[in-house]
């Protein structure tokens, strides 16, 4: 739960940055995006934690895949639902492909300052709860997970083809951003070890390349 807190507090800085600091009359609309876009996918994500605890009676990484794994791995609607909303803020922030539309724009209407914060940290912290919460559903993300990839795998494309286009530098990095990011979402989806050391490699040398 407190990793919920600290996950939806970066909202707040991230926002007034590109309201307040920004310089183009459109951060208004891009802060608006960001808002909506990351709120929407807060709430279930909430729900689901609230479930997790109740199920459980802990929400530690470490003791529910030990206490109860069996009830993980169903492939029911519920437990399909389940994943889904655990799994969707973290996609919206990465973002993945078809959720990325707030990203563009914020990127754009963000200072400099808060370009580098955001592609260097903020989309990181997506990935660092992909991560976690795929060492609790390991059964089911291996089954739910493929549609995922191939998304992921299409917004590469996709996003490599618009960055050839781009004639703004800040928007070519969001959209190689979001390049990389799928890129990180295929891998830990794919569920093994050589992929999440990738994906991690690929998150830190992201970070760094982008913020410089």
């Amino acid at each position: 739960l407190t990793f919920y807190i600290a996950f939806e507090a970066t909202l707040i800085p991230t926002l007034l940055i590109i309201t307040r600091w920004g310089n183009q009359k459109e951060r208004l609309t891009a802060g608006l995006y960001f808002l909506f876009y990351t709120l929407s996918a807060s709430l279930p994500l909430l729900i689901a934690l609230i479930v997790i605890q109740t199920r459980f009676n802990s929400l530690s990484t470490y003791i529910i895949p030990l206490s109860n794994l069996t009830l993980l791995s169903n492939t029911s609607w519920s437990e399909t639902m389940w994943w889904v909303a655990c799994f969707l803020a973290f996609l919206i922030k990465m973002p993945l492909y078809i959720f990325h539309l707030w990203l563009p724009k914020a990127h754009v209407e963000a200072p400099i300052a808060g370009s580098m914060v955001l592609a260097a940290i903020l989309l990181k912290l997506g990935g660092y709860g992909m991560i976690r919460m795929s060492s609790l559903f390991i059964p089911l993300t291996k089954d739910l997970a493929i549609p995922f990839m191939i998304i992921a795998m299409w917004g590469m494309i996709v996003s490599s083809s618009i960055c050839l286009r781009q004639t703004d530098l800040k928007s070519m990095i969001a959209y190689s951003s979001i390049n990389h990011m799928n890129l990180v979402v295929a891998g830990i989806f794919s569920m093994t070890p050589w992929a999440w050391s990738g994906a991690l490699a690929m998150m830190i040398a992201h970070g760094l390349v982008s913020s410089g």
